[in-house]
């Protein structure tokens, strides 16, 4: 989400972003990941609070409320799901080999257009990444390496059914790397899930959409929460 998004949900609640931290370990899992976020909620919250979790850092919200169910009060995944399709783990391996071999415009480029919706939009991004890389992928960001390959191993598909927490998953009808067909998946093994589908979407879309904020803030403020915040 970008700043104007998470000003909206700010309006009736207080919002904390919360990015990964800098100097990540090689080797590093998405569990250990969804440790530290869960370290820094303890330290800042007395109370379970509201997670919204977006592409990778969704998968990171879904470890965090499986591992450390005590902190999440109510469960939403943008653009992610149990696991990466097999179409968006195979991009993400191509985008950290461009990446270790000095090709971050080649990476930018891939990254993006994978994001689109349409072969016109996705070749438009595709463009755009690599015209302006560093915006995407950072000047030799090793904590996007490092990330790129904790996620690839990330699989929560035997797990998933023990979300204790209330969720939504929103997710783009025609996202690449993750598909609406997983969405829907999540959604399903978490029992009492919500699911959002906006068909035309890929996966930047999805973030985009002007339904986003206004379907997020439907169900945090939906009742039986009250007073809530949100990580």
């Amino acid at each position: 989400m970008q700043h104007q998004e998470i000003v909206e949900l700010s309006g009736s609640r207080s919002v904390w972003s919360i990015n990964r931290r800098t100097g990540l370990e090689r080797g590093i899992t998405m569990a250990e990941l969804a440790a530290e976020y869960a370290h820094t909620i303890r330290g800042l919250f007395s109370e379970p609070v509201d997670v919204v979790g977006i592409s990778t850092g969704g998968g990171i919200a879904l470890q965090l409320a499986l591992d450390h169910p005590q902190l999440v009060r109510r469960l939403v995944l943008v653009s992610s799901a149990y696991r990466l399709s097999d179409h968006g783990r195979l991009v993400q391996r191509r985008i950290a080999e461009f990446l270790r071999d000095g090709h971050p415009r080649t990476a930018a480029g891939l990254f993006l257009s994978n994001t689109g919706a349409t072969r016109a939009t996705r070749a438009i991004l595709a463009l755009a990444g690599r015209l302006a890389p560093r915006i995407v992928v950072g000047r030799e960001d090793a904590d996007l390496l490092v990330t790129l390959d904790a996620e690839d191993t990330f699989d929560l598909s035997d797990r998933v059914e023990n979300v204790e927490a209330q969720t939504l998953v929103i997710g783009g009808g025609k996202d690449r790397f993750y598909t609406a067909e997983l969405f829907a998946d999540t959604a399903r093994r978490i029992p009492g899930a919500t699911l959002t589908i906006y068909p035309g979407a890929g996966h930047i879309g999805t973030q985009g959409n002007r339904r986003l904020v206004r379907d997020i803030l439907e169900f945090l403020e939906a009742p039986g929460v009250s007073d809530p915040g949100t990580a």
